[in-house]
């Protein structure tokens, strides 16, 4: 049988995602200091025309590196509040809804065989308060659930926020540190420059919004802020909010 799922299985992606960007984001710097020294080092040979054609490559790399670190800076900020989602929501299940929902059967299970035997108004009122009882047993456990799915929706789409822009991260470094080699004289720079400012286009124009387009999503998981205040404020089975009482006294 199939372990079931646990946090694990999104904080360790999630945790890899943020491993990944920031040795992307090393190496892309590292490689994109050290392509910019290859040029100054032969400017003197290049020419204007060359030099403001190369300048104009690297300036649209620059852009998308900058881009790419403020993402990820941002990104990291949030590392530890997402981790706590997903921590919360398997919480929610584990230490709430489970528990809880072990006691719907018991709520209405007699004790004592005999029982089955109760008879007159005093039966009646036990079975009364007995099944109000088990209904706000039952929707504990509904409105636990929801709960949990909530913010897991949000955690989700912060995990998968976090591995895309860890994948355009490490992709983009890749482009980088291939310009870097390329350029191993004044002949391969521009040809090295100009497929690195190509890349970074196009990095800027699909990869990013792929990321929006998950932003939206989590955007989305938020919205649904409305959905979550509804079941929570709906007390038909829990009057006024709080538990049925079975014993006035």
């Amino acid at each position: 049988m199939a372990q079931p799922m646990g946090p694990q299985e999104y904080t360790e992606p999630l945790n890899k995602a943020f491993d990944d960007m920031r040795e992307g984001i090393d190496r892309a710097v590292a490689k994109f200091n050290g392509l910019v020294d290859k040029v100054k080092q032969w400017a003197w040979l290049l020419g204007a025309a060359t030099l403001a054609w190369i300048k104009n490559n690297l300036d649209t790399a620059r852009e998308a590196l900058e881009l790419l670190v403020e993402k990820a800076k941002y990104a990291t900020q949030h590392q530890t509040p997402v981790t706590s989602l997903i921590l919360t929501s398997f919480m929610w299940v584990n230490q709430v809804k489970t528990p809880v929902s072990d006691l719907s059967f018991q709520s209405t299970e007699p004790a004592d065989e005999e029982m089955a035997k109760w008879t007159g108004d005093a039966a009646m009122s036990y079975n009364l308060k007995a099944g109000k009882q088990r209904a706000a047993i039952d929707e504990t456990v509904i409105k636990t659930e929801f709960v949990s799915q909530w913010l897991f929706n949000i955690a989700k789409a912060n995990v998968d926020f976090a591995v895309e822009l860890a994948h355009v991260i490490t992709k983009f470094a890749g482009h980088v540190a291939d310009a870097f080699v390329e350029a191993a004289g004044v002949v391969t720079i521009p040809w090295a420059v100009d497929t690195l400012g190509d890349a970074a286009g196009m990095l800027l124009e699909s990869g990013l919004n792929h990321l929006i387009s998950i932003g939206e999503r989590f955007v989305d998981a938020l919205g649904n802020v409305r959905d979550l205040g509804s079941q929570v404020g709906d007390h038909s089975r829990l009057p006024g909010g709080t538990w049925p009482e079975a014993v006035r006294g």
